[in-house]
């Protein structure tokens, strides 16, 4: 049965998705399609696979994650929400640190080794998609 409730919410979202992009407007057209062709198909193809699934006549059985592993998982979801809301507040590279820390913690790594692959990954994916790729990125500023 969960398999069914994550498809009607991969169902809104994709409807969600799908009216999004076809509501973007783009002053100029760089593409004969325009910039809405893609997410418009994306949208598309998840809400046809998503009603497979719906009307699916197999129903499988899902074991849920228990005790330990349950928490493990809601922390590293919890941790990727919280990434996100505190990207543009704090800026990548203070962000991303914090982030691999606390994923390197529930790894089970210590504190050292989370905060060193922390602070070292956050200034390499920075310089990496900042200065290499020339990617905007967030830099902070409460």
């Amino acid at each position: 049965m969960s398999d069914r409730i994550f498809a009607g919410l991969m169902l809104v979202f994709a409807l969600y998705y799908g009216f999004e992009a076809y509501a973007l407007n783009v002053p100029f057209a760089y593409d004969p399609l325009g910039p809405r062709a893609f997410p418009i198909f994306l949208a598309a193809l998840l809400a046809i696979l998503t009603l497979f699934i719906l009307f699916s006549s197999e129903l499988q059985q899902i074991d849920w994650p228990k005790d330990r592993l349950l928490v493990k998982s809601v922390l590293v979801v919890a941790t990727l929400v919280g990434y996100g809301l505190t990207l543009f507040g704090s800026g990548f590279i203070i962000s991303t640190a914090l982030m691999i820390a606390l994923l390197g913690r529930l790894f089970e790594a210590t504190w050292l080794q989370s905060g060193v692959a922390g602070i070292t990954l956050g200034l390499l994916f920075y310089a990496l998609f900042g200065w290499l790729l020339q990617i905007p990125l967030p830099s902070g500023g409460f």
